[in-house]
């Protein structure tokens, strides 16, 4: 999770399927969540998890700071 633009960029040039999730979409913090607890249970590392809660956190302020901006993606 610590470099969110290179990983993407890497999927991009390599035409490597990737999924983004945005701060305005209502839906990101379910999903977020959602994969927390499969990256979990299936064995990812602490450190990679210690970064997705951050991320997650990261979203968390944003929707509360912002909360006029947070809509369901059209």
């Amino acid at each position: 999770m610590k470099d969110q633009r290179k990983l993407v960029t890497k999927c991009l040039m390599n035409d490597i399927p990737a999924f983004v999730l945005c701060g305005t979409d209502i839906n990101a913090l379910e999903a977020l969540r959602e994969y927390e607890r499969l990256a979990n249970k299936n064995g990812c590392s602490n450190v990679f998890l210690d970064d997705l809660r951050l991320l997650i956190g990261d979203f968390e302020a944003y929707q509360a700071e912002e909360p006029e901006s947070v809509k369901i993606p059209d």
